[in-house]
């Protein structure tokens, strides 16, 4: 329980670090002007959140019900993506995950000790639809997972699907939900010669929020007191 804590805490610190940083370091010139948003040049947002993912192994047998492990994990996640690039909007997105729930065949597994944690890093790129207030997001990317168990340490690597939405809150918040899938190769760990797997794969999905000065919402659920225009210059 205390490395996943602490994997999660450190997760939670560098978040809020990098988002104060971004607070501190863009100024409020656009916003002063009247010219809010008021630039093409590539630029990186940053948002965070909480996370929930749902692992499911299977080890094919004949003559018998397959073996079936299935896990839910929750956790925190981090994410930054690269704006005011043409067609598409790269992100990486990082998650720390604690093991909290384990089942063999829909059988309970208690685990021996409850110092263990996951990793998950996700790649890729999203194609972006925007309508009033809300944007559509879908796209493919690289999946690289790690989780610390009881028997085994074992590596994932795979293909990931991505579909999200936003929601404008104000100019500067927007509230984001995500969901994803990924096929993974998961018999890259210790577990590859013992217990290897047939098939795996993941389901996932995050709630989280964006701040920015630089990428400001041109519709809004609440626009606020400021009456000025919002110009948005974007590739």
């Amino acid at each position: 329980m205390k490395s996943g804590a602490f994997v999660l805490t450190t997760v939670f610190l560098l978040t809020v670090s990098s988002v104060f940083a971004e607070t501190m370091d863009e100024p409020d010139f656009f916003i002063s002007t009247g010219m809010q948003n008021y630039t093409d040049k590539p630029f990186v947002t940053l948002n965070y959140g909480a996370a929930a993912s749902w692992l499911i192994r299977i080890i094919k047998q004949t003559g018998r019900s397959n073996f079936v492990f299935r896990d839910f994990l929750p956790g925190l996640y981090f994410s930054a993506e690269m704006q005011n690039i043409q067609y598409v909007t790269p992100a990486v997105r990082v998650t720390a995950y604690y093991p909290l729930v384990s089942s063999f065949n829909y059988m309970p597994q208690k685990p021996n000790t409850p110092l263990h944690f996951a990793v998950d890093f996700l790649a890729g790129a999203r194609f972006e639809i925007a309508w009033n207030i809300f944007k559509f997001n879908a796209g493919p990317g690289l999946h690289v997972f790690f989780l610390n168990a009881d028997r085994w340490n074992y590596l994932n690597l795979g293909v990931a699907a991505a579909a999200g939405v936003e929601l404008a809150i104000n100019p500067k918040w927007t509230f984001l939900i995500n969901g994803f899938v990924s096929v993974d190769n998961g018999n890259l760990g210790t577990n590859r010669l013992m217990e290897p797997f047939d098939i795996v794969y993941q389901y996932q999905t995050t709630v989280g929020v964006r701040y920015s000065k630089k990428k400001l919402n041109n519709s809004a659920l609440f626009m606020g007191n400021s009456d000025k225009p919002i110009l948005i210059l974007e590739r």
